[in-house]
């Protein structure tokens, strides 16, 4: 035997030794550290038995059988130990290269039971066989040469270019046109807000005016209040001196009762007198006219007695700020109210402003054009003082009011929800040209006690609206004032008989 023989013999011994062993030690591995669990695939084109078996790119088994059972395949997969499947696992079929190859994508799932050896991955997704890519391929690329065809023999045709041109030249002066529309509702967007933002400031001006207003008429308030707390405080001593005298008056009594109680004897005395018919006035006693007259004259005498010692007096002041005029109308009155409160009656002045609307008409000569007449008109307020006097009877919550308001005849409804609350309205004026005059308003008493010797329980509010029915002479009002019970006028007011 040569030595080259010996020298081949000794290599083929060795390779076929090595791979024995290698094939040995793999199929050992694979058997000893890892599980078969099966699935079932429609196509199984492109798989082989050891076709790889990957996770997340990473081999992780083998296929080592594919059968055919009924009119699927079934796919015989030996997974490594350590990958965990799941109930929920899915197998997948990838293509490797364009000569059909495949392997099995494996996903492992996660919830549900863990898959057991010998288990069954139930979750096949078919993936697209690289023969049916190509054949959409070529079926794609024979359309589209056909449309090239088409297209081409499309652009021959003169006529056709000519409508395609004038298409494009109409598209492009739709596309101008919109551009110039899209400009000039731009420029319109730009003048509307630059006209918003000037509104926005003059509205700002008057918001700042109007709040100076307020302002102004809260200090006046709070000087009024002031000067009434300062009358109270002057008239302090003069009520100190009353009740002094009251004190002195009362001694005084206590004698004059004195001596009545040592007169009792002799009044008893002409009482039986008279009462057993003894001199004129028991003579007077027994006729029955005459003690009628007399008892009529007492009845007469109590009720001018009721109606002149009940009646109260008070002194109601308020000013009222009319926004549209910018002006103020303010009044004062003086309400009697009599004992029996079913009734009251008022009488005042009030200064309203009155406006008066001057028409100067002046002529302007312009070169060549006819003269032009220029119209200016100014309108002034000046304040009217006017007279109130009314009756008023009270039902409940409801208090009906006739008399004179504003000098001219009218009537007024009152209604008190509750007793911080008063809303009013009255009609006066029947006469004008522009229609009746009506006037809605309400007055808020928050904490009103005009019986208090504390100013601040006098004030009251109102606001409402004036002339509701002239919408040109219409205007909102607001305003404040105050209202107290005056003992000294009730001295002097209560002999005036109102019965």
């Amino acid at each position: 035997m040569s030595r080259y023989v010996m020298i081949g013999l000794f290599v083929t011994v060795i390779s076929g030794g090595t791979i024995l062993y290698m094939l040995q030690v793999t199929s050992g591995i694979a058997t000893a550290d890892s599980y078969t669990v099966y699935a079932y695939v429609d196509d199984a084109s492109g798989l082989v038995v050891d076709s790889v078996v990957r996770l997340a790119g990473v081999d992780v088994g083998r296929l080592e059988a594919i059968e055919l059972v009924g009119n699927r395949a079934r796919l015989t997969l030996r997974i490594r130990e350590h990958v965990e499947l799941y109930e929920d696992a899915m197998v997948a079929k990838a293509t490797d290269s364009i000569l059909g190859s495949a392997s099995v994508n494996l996903s492992p799932g996660g919830t549900g039971a863990m898959l057991q050896p010998g288990g069954e991955v139930r979750q096949v997704r078919q993936m697209a066989n690289i023969s049916d890519a190509v054949e959409s391929a070529n079926v794609l690329a024979q359309g589209a040469a056909q449309l090239v065809e088409e297209f081409n023999a499309f652009l021959r045709d003169g006529e056709t270019v000519d409508a395609l041109n004038e298409i494009v030249a109409v598209a492009r002066s739709t596309a101008l046109a919109s551009s110039e529309l899209l400009e000039q509702n731009l420029r319109i967007a730009r003048a509307t807000l630059r006209n918003i933002e000037s509104f926005s400031v003059r509205l700002d001006a008057n918001a700042e005016q109007q709040l100076r207003m307020v302002q102004e008429i809260l200090e006046s308030t709070a000087q009024l209040t002031a000067r009434l707390d300062r009358l109270v405080g002057e008239h302090e001593s003069s009520i100190s001196r009353s009740i002094r005298e009251i004190e002195t008056n009362l001694v005084d009594l206590q004698g004059v009762l004195a001596s009545l109680q040592g007169g009792a004897d002799n009044v008893q005395e002409i009482t039986r007198g008279v009462r057993d018919g003894e001199g004129t006035v028991g003579q007077l006693l027994r006729d029955d006219e005459l003690y009628t007259r007399t008892v009529r004259i007492t009845e007469k005498a109590e009720d001018f007695f009721d109606s002149t010692v009940g009646l109260g007096v008070q002194v109601d002041f308020r000013s009222e700020y009319l926004l549209d005029q910018i002006a103020t109308k303010d009044r004062f009155d003086l309400r009697l109210t009599p004992s029996r409160g079913d009734r009251y009656y008022t009488i005042g002045v009030i200064n309203t402003p009155v406006p008066s609307t001057t028409v100067t008409t002046t002529e302007r000569q312009v070169s060549g054009t006819n003269a032009e007449d220029t119209v200016t008109t100014t309108t002034e307020s000046s304040d009217d003082l006017k007279l109130n006097m009314q009756l008023a009877r009270i039902w409940g919550p409801v208090t009906v009011r006739a008399g004179v308001i504003e000098s001219t005849a009218g009537v007024g409804v009152d209604f008190t929800p509750f007793r911080q609350l008063v809303l009013s309205g009255e009609l006066f004026d029947f006469g004008a040209e522009d229609g009746v005059y009506i006037r809605g308003y309400g007055q808020l008493y928050p904490f009103y006690d005009p019986a208090s010797s504390n100013p601040l329980r006098w004030l009251y509010f109102t606001g409402g609206v004036d002339d509701v029915m002239d919408v040109y002479q219409r205007d909102y009002f607001f305003g404040a004032g105050v209202r107290f019970t005056d003992q000294d006028l009730r001295g002097l007011v209560g002999f005036i008989p109102l019965n």
